[in-house]
């Protein structure tokens, strides 16, 4: 399991407890490493500087606990900003209906990148295909695209 893998595993359900989701967790290397770690909250109102203090305490603690990190680091707590990060399948499920940006691993089409409005997903046992339509055409046809093959993808403000 990744090191990013093993941070959430181990910070979501406090988060969640708390009323709080983990929107996006990255680790930036270096000589002064840092993690941060984005956070919403479960109600959906916006996340205040409040929020992200008490996040960073309770984060700090787990991590302190578990230890994942050798060695030391800054800890960096914020909300995902406009760019919302789309990770996990309920992360898609939430934000349909809304205009995104999807970066696949494999081209289709010649193509990558795409930009439209997030329809839907279908889950099925060994996968997701996540429903999209290109463009700000209403009439554009709609595609589906494998959740596994999906490198990247955020909430997009056009």
């Amino acid at each position: 399991m990744k090191l990013v893998d093993k941070i959430i595993a181990a910070i979501e359900p406090p988060l969640n407890h708390n009323g709080y989701d983990v929107a996006d967790v990255k680790i930036v290397g270096g000589k002064h490493m840092i993690l941060g770690v984005d956070i919403e909250r479960l109600d959906e109102a916006p996340v205040t500087v409040d929020d992200c203090v008490a996040a960073n305490h309770l984060i700090s603690a787990i991590l302190d606990v578990e230890d994942f990190i050798k060695g030391s680091y800054n800890l960096e707590v914020s909300s995902p900003g406009v760019n919302r990060p789309l990770k996990k399948i309920s992360d898609f499920e939430r934000f349909c209906g809304k205009d995104v940006k999807v970066e696949l691993f494999s081209a289709i089409n010649g193509k990558r990148t795409f930009f439209g409005k997030l329809t839907r997903i279908e889950q099925n046992l060994n996968d997701a295909v996540v429903y999209l339509k290109e463009g700000c055409d209403t009439v554009a046809a709609e595609f589906g695209v494998p959740y596994n093959g999906i490198k990247r993808a955020s909430v997009k403000r056009f």
